[in-house]
């Protein structure tokens, strides 16, 4: 896929179809367990559930509380794809849309069972866990399902160590604060448990904030890969020359630094321009000054 023309690739349009279905399976996440348990899910989405809720007592809604959710959550994060557009791109920006557009939908239609799992900590640990692990799989596709998960990646992009997860949770606890006004307190302590396991199984799925140095030792001329590195990836490189010690040969160190979903490519770009290539990686290191982080 190109960021002007949007051409879409065959890689790009499998990465569409994986966020469609992560989308569909969010929703049984929320709708299936978490809702049909009693139980209210964490960020902009629990917030829109607690209004709904508010809201009905007040005025009669003909919509099901997720159905009235999910549409007021599509028209929520408006706001935040427009304030987020300049910093993400075009083709992060579209499938996002197509993320929270489907979750919306998904929501809308998948109805909520009464009483499928009486156990409310199992409705908590299970659903938690699958919408935890889906929003993690639609970040790795390349796209966000919004709101605070938006907010949360641009954190990232901003600011070294920062978590999703954890932004997730910060929101979590004023969202959970707010119950407190109209349910009881068993609901509030089983659904923050449910936001725990999503922040968890989220964090675990999408680690965006592991960087990787990697040194690559060449005897072609470095600076086509780095012409390459620098158009796919918009990533800058050093290189110095060295002598192999055994041969005597002429050598060319490349030294840049990726995150690990770039990783992939990265290798695939090296071995494509020189099989002979010599590749070293070391993860995990701590980065100052201006490192650009990347939505994949």
């Amino acid at each position: 896929m190109k960021e002007k023309g949007m051409i879409i690739s065959r890689s790009e349009t499998g990465r569409i179809s994986i966020l469609i279905l992560a989308s569909f399976i969010y929703a049984i996440g929320i709708n299936g367990f978490l809702l049909s348990g009693g139980l209210y899910t964490g960020g902009l989405l629990g917030l829109c559930q607690v209004l709904i809720t508010l809201l009905k007592r007040i005025v009669p809604i003909p919509l099901g509380t997720s159905s009235a959710s999910s549409v007021l959550y599509y028209l929520v994060n408006v706001p935040f794809l427009f304030l987020a557009h300049k910093l993400m791109g075009r083709r992060y920006f579209v499938k996002t849309i197509v993320a929270i557009t489907a979750e919306s939908v998904f929501l809308a239609l998948i109805p909520v069972p009464k009483d499928f799992i009486q156990n409310s900590l199992t409705s908590a640990l299970v659903g938690g866990g699958i919408c935890g692990a889906m929003m993690g799989l639609i970040l790795r596709m390349g796209a966000c399902d919004g709101g605070m998960d938006l907010v949360g990646v641009l954190l990232v992009h901003q600011k070294n160590g920062a978590s999703v997860g954890l932004a997730n949770l910060a929101v979590n606890i004023v969202v959970f604060a707010a119950m407190l006004i109209h349910n009881p307190l068993e609901v509030l302590l089983y659904s923050l448990i449910g936001a725990i396991a999503t922040s968890f199984c989220l964090d675990r799925m999408y680690s965006q904030n592991i960087d990787v140095e990697v040194h690559i030792i060449l005897q072609k001329d470095p600076k086509p890969l780095g012409e390459i590195i620098s158009r796919q990836l918009r990533r800058s490189a050093t290189i110095w020359d060295g002598t192999g010690s055994y041969s005597g040969q002429e050598k060319h160190i490349f030294y840049v630094v990726v995150d690990k979903y770039e990783i992939p490519r990265l290798r695939r770009l090296t071995r494509e321009y020189d099989p002979e290539a010599f590749v070293i990686e070391n993860s995990g290191v701590n980065i100052q000054g201006n490192f650009e982080k990347h939505l994949t």
